[in-house]
């Protein structure tokens, strides 16, 4: 029975975990200066001119008064597709979805699927040559 008197339980356990007292971090409140650019300012006539070249901008792409894609082409049509500079971006396209007037998705048959075994879509604008197949 000597063997055992020696047992002690506690010999099995970690001791109690030390907790370090943290003090807060007391965060500076630093003001800085805002930096003007060397340059000059834009004179006021300047800035409204800029301005109202934006405004025709944004105003000139939601008045799209080019032909209907939707009324022209319908889902499911074989098209090929060339950019505005020559280049056909697919020869075997097939039309996935007409989004807007001047805008609707192409899938590329003439590339290759993804891992969902779709094709490659194109998105093709009013920009772009469009010829039926």
């Amino acid at each position: 029975m000597g063997l055992y008197s020696s047992f002690d339980t506690s010999q099995y356990y970690d001791d109690e975990p030390i907790v370090k007292k943290q003090e807060p971090i007391k965060e500076k409140v630093v003001q800085q200066e805002i930096k003007k650019p060397n340059a000059p300012a834009i004179s006021e006539t300047k800035r409204k001119s800029l301005y109202d070249e934006a405004m025709k901008v944004a105003t000139s792409a939601s008045e799209y008064k080019g032909q209907d894609f939707r009324d022209i082409y319908r889902v499911g049509q074989k098209v090929a597709i060339k950019s505005p500079s020559g280049d056909v971006r697919t020869g075997n396209g097939r039309i996935a979805e007409i989004v807007a007037e001047n805008l609707m998705y192409v899938w590329m048959e003439d590339s290759y699927k993804d891992v969902n075994e779709q094709w490659m879509a194109d998105f093709v604008t009013d920009k772009d040559t469009i010829i039926p197949l």
